[in-house]
Order: C-alpha cells, then sequence, then structure tokens
C-alpha cells in the first residue's frame, strides 16, 4: 500500500519523539513559518540567526534541529578512512563534533562520552553506505557525495537519514549549481511478515547561470508505504524496501522539478519581460502593462518617446522622464 502527499517547500529532519513531531508550539511555527519564506541558498544562514534567538528556549530550538535539514549540506573528510568525504547534518551531530559513517568516530573527537549504537544498526548503516554509494554514482556522478545515517527511536524499528549533495561549477550552460536532496525514513516494527516506512522527502537545487543571477527553489514531500518482509533478518529487507522507495521518489521530485517548476519559473519569468516590437536597439526593455490591467476610461496621453515603453504603476511626467533619460543614453546612430 502506498499513500503520497507533496507538502509546502520546508526544511526538515529527524523527529525524537510523538510530542516533536506535533510541533505545537507558537514559536516553533512562527521559526518554520520563516525558514519556508527564506530561499533554499540562505537556509543555513537563517538556522544560525534562529538558533542564537532561541538559546532561551532550548526544548524549541531541539525540536526545530530535528526538523530541520541545514541546506546546503557540508561536508567534512574521515582521516581514517582514507580521507572519504561525509556529509555533515544534525542527524549525526553530537555537540559540536559530526560522525562518520565510515570509521563511526566523531570529527572533531568529542572530549565527553560520545553517542554509539548498537552493533546490528552499525553493520545496517556499513551496508546502506555501500549501497547508497553505488547509487549516488549512477545517478548523479563520481563527484557527488551520499551518506547515510542511522539512529534507534522509540516506538518504531529505527530512523534512517539518506543524502545527496552534487556541485556543478563551471558547466557550459551553468555558472554553478548544487543539488542537495535528504529522505528521512521511519521504519517500523517488523508485524505479520510486513513494516510499515514513512519517509519524509526534501529536495533543494540552487542555478546560477551567472554572477548577478540564481534561481532555488525547494521540494518536501511525505509518502507512507507498507512492504512485505520475505526474510526473517529483517534488516536485509529493510535495506531493499527504503532502497527501492527513496529510488521512485527522488524520480518523480526530480520529473516535477524539470516538467512543473521550472518551466513554470520560466513562464513567470517571461511573463513580466516582453519583448516590444519597434523597440531600437541598445534600449533597454521595460515592463509593459498587461492589457487587462490598465484602465478602460479614457486619459489624457502622455508623450512617450519613439521605442520607449511604459511602465506601469507610474505617471505620465515620470514616465516621459525616464523614457526620455533611456533614449538619452541610448546609442546615437
Amino acid at each position: 500500500t502506498r499513500r503520497s502527499t507533496s507538502r509546502p517547500p520546508c526544511s526538515m529532519a529527524a523527529p525524537t519523539s510523538k510530542s516533536s513531531m506535533d510541533a505545537s508550539s507558537p514559536t516553533f511555527k512562527t521559526c518554520m513559518s520563516i525558514l519556508e519564506k527564506i530561499p533554499p541558498k540562505k537556509t543555513s544562514m537563517a538556522l544560525d540567526a534562529i538558533k542564537d534567538g532561541l538559546i532561551s528556549n532550548p526544548e524549541t530550538l531541539q525540536e526545530l534541529l530535528q526538523k530541520v535539514f541545514n541546506f546546503p549540506l557540508q561536508s567534512a573528510e574521515d582521516p581514517m578512512a582514507d580521507n572519504k568525504r561525509f556529509l555533515l547534518c544534525e542527524f549525526n551531530r553530537h555537540l559540536e563534533s559530526y560522525r562518520s559513517p565510515f570509521s563511526n568516530n566523531y570529527f572533531p573527537p568529542l572530549s565527553s562520552e560520545e553517542q554509539r549504537i548498537s552493533d546490528s544498526l552499525l553493520t545496517f548503516e556499513a551496508h546502506a553506505n555501500e549501497v547508497w554509494d553505488t547509487y549516488t554514482n549512477l545517478y548523479y556522478g563520481k563527484d557527488a557525495i551520499g551518506s547515510v545515517y542511522v539512529k534507534p527511536m522509540s516506538g518504531v524499528a529505527f530512523l534512517a537519514c539518506f543524502l545527496v549533495q552534487k556541485n556543478v561549477v563551471d558547466d557550459e550552460r551553468l555558472k554553478r549549481g548544487q543539488w542537495n536532496s535528504g529522505h528521512l525514513v521511519q521504519i517500523g516494527k517488523a508485524s505479520k511478515g510486513a513494516a510499515k516506512y514513512k519517509v519524509r522527502s526534501t529536495i533543494s537545487i540552487t542555478m546560477e547561470p551567472s554572477n548577478d543571477t540564481c534561481l532555488s527553489g525547494q521540494l518536501c514531500r511525505e509518502t507512507d508505504e507498507t512492504h512485505e518482509l520475505p526474510d526473517q533478518n529483517s534488516l536485509p529487507s529493510h535495506l531493499e524496501n527504503v532502497g527501492k522507495m527513496i529510488e521512485s521518489i527522488e524520480i518523480d521530485m526530480r520529473s516535477n522539478f524539470e516538467a512543473v517548476h521550472i518551466p513554470k519559473t520560466q513562464q513567470v519569468v517571461d511573463s513580466i519581460r516582453q519583448p516590444v516590437p519597434g523597440a531600437q536597439a541598445g534600449i533597454p526593455i521595460l515592463l509593459a502593462r498587461p492589457q487587462s490591467q490598465q484602465s478602460k476610461s479614457p486619459k489624457k496621453k502622455s508623450y512617450i518617446p519613439p521605442g520607449a515603453v511604459a511602465m506601469p504603476g507610474m505617471g505620465g511626467a515620470h514616465m516621459t522622464a525616464l523614457n526620455a533619460a533611456v533614449l538619452k543614453r541610448a546609442p546615437k546612430k
């Protein structure tokens, strides 16, 4: 069985209790509302500012950090695993250190007692990272970074977090670009040869065609499915079921970006910047008021220099002065 729902753009990470998942605190809702309105590229900066403001409210701060992917993701090297790179998030963080999925060590090293997970979950995590690394290389290329982290959670078997980051620099059509995706998987306990899975996915895309242009967007989705567990050792079966779910979700979300969101953005940009026939060469094309917004009552026409265009919401004098200035700076024939 499967149930999939789309949600407004927001960031998220791992819930640790039922009270955290309810998120009924007014302060929490305000913080999430702010993060939903921030461009994905600036989520990290906004989150740092919110952390400073919630120092006196540790419960809300902890709740927020458990539900927010700190996009764009940062990465670090594990010197104890041939300097393999792994991604950093709240899911593998303890104090100011982050746990590597390869050596299970924290970097920088912790002075206090380290958080450890069970050997069975470590085995699952190691196997999941091997499979995820193959998946990342096939879909995103060898320069992409992928990481998987697991941790126990009361009421379910365990939680798993699957992360991917792909950077593009000086491409033929893109100066800079970045893909960040995170999937938080809540794996239910086996019951009658089956298990329930809840996947909360967030994908963030940033594209910079030039130094002064940046397009970014974020898409979130929740998916609930129930799958059979043919193997008595449920951990390999969990990995197989979760892998199929995430692959299907990412393909669907990428298709939505390519077929819906990006074309819609282009349509909106094109609609507010319409070319005007007969405009003189070298004169910037200004925004023209759509016919539906033009007043039907007769008004005295203002003089507009040849080749200039009226801007919406401006009086005749301002409009004439602005266009006259534009014509004055135009290249002379």
